[in-house]
């Protein structure tokens, strides 16, 4: 019989902060941020807090993490839309698709979620909030940029304040499909003000 109080040999198993940011990730992305507890996400990665603190640092690290993933992993689809040759009529096709009816954004959007409860987020999650919405706008005024050489965007719309309306009318698209809610009339309203017609 073993020695119960012996160590067990071997090398011990190691911590994976990758997984513990797709686990956090998924979870503030279903349920909401403001609805998970660390604890909650500790459990679900099989992973004990104290671990957790030393690898992320507190709270804050954890959502930093969970959201820098999701930046990675599900923005970067629209980022590659964006930045795609295609020409501007296509990119607004795919934008829009990827928002109404990709399954990946059954969930809405994590960013979108993450900002709603910004003030409750720790300072390294808010700066990356931040920066994220501004890469995103740079990248929908370059795309609006683009529409309005090809004249292809109406002339009374402003490419700034055309981007910051697409950004908008995006988040508010996932965050009516997270809530069970058609996405179709938010973005039809988008696509005439840029005058695209996608059917």
């Amino acid at each position: 019989m073993p020695d119960l109080d012996k160590p067990a040999r071997g090398r011990p198993r190691t911590f994976d902060k990758d997984h513990v940011a797709d686990v956090a990730m998924q979870a503030y992305w279903e349920e909401g941020p403001a609805e998970v507890s660390l604890n909650a996400v500790c459990e679900r990665a099989g992973v004990s807090k104290p671990s957790v603190y030393r690898e992320f640092g507190n709270d804050d690290g954890v959502t930093h993490a969970a959201l820098s993933h999701y930046a990675e992993t599900v923005l970067v689809k629209m980022h590659e839309i964006v930045t795609s040759d295609a020409d501007y009529r296509n990119k607004i096709a795919g934008i829009i698709a990827l928002s109404s009816v990709d399954a990946t954004h059954d969930h809405g959007c994590l960013l979108v979620k993450m900002r709603a409860v910004r003030d409750r987020m720790g300072p390294r999650t808010q700066e990356l909030i931040d920066r994220i919405e501004a890469m995103s706008r740079d990248a929908f005024i370059g795309l609006l940029s683009d529409g309005r050489d090809a004249g292809d965007l109406p002339e009374g719309v402003s490419v700034d304040l055309g981007a910051r309306y697409l950004q908008a009318q995006v988040g508010l698209a996932l965050d009516h499909r997270a809530r069970g809610l058609d996405p179709k009339p938010i973005l039809d309203l988008a696509l005439s003000v840029l005058g695209v017609s996608v059917r």
